[in-house]
């Protein structure tokens, strides 16, 4: 199991000192605070390498330009799901955050 946990963060890492660094010179930024490095290791940390993986391949899926943005910290607890569908531990479509909502204009 420390095996597996020392491999995700391996490989946080090396996303965050390789590919991460190339995006960032392109232009492309981490939309999130925390970033998604930091994410998936706090997720990893917390929910354990499975359910904390699958999180965080969510959010770096979410980090690109119209998806979503702002303080998104990880979640306290594991939500609950059949372990034949994992990827239902990650947050797939959240929109944007930090946004005010207004309603109707009278």
């Amino acid at each position: 199991m420390a095996l597996r946990r020392r491999t995700a963060y391996a490989l946080l890492w090396i996303y965050k000192h390789g590919p991460s660094q190339l995006l960032q010179l392109a232009g492309a930024r981490c939309q999130h605070m925390p970033t998604c490095s930091e994410y998936g290791a706090e997720c990893i940390a917390r929910h354990g390498w499975w359910p904390g993986g699958w999180m965080a391949l969510a959010r770096f899926i979410r980090c690109r330009p119209g998806g979503s943005h702002g303080h998104d910290p990880a979640p306290e607890t594991v939500p609950q799901v059949p372990f034949w569908q994992p990827w239902r531990y990650g947050d797939w479509k959240s929109g944007p955050r930090g946004l005010v909502e207004t309603g109707p204009e009278s």
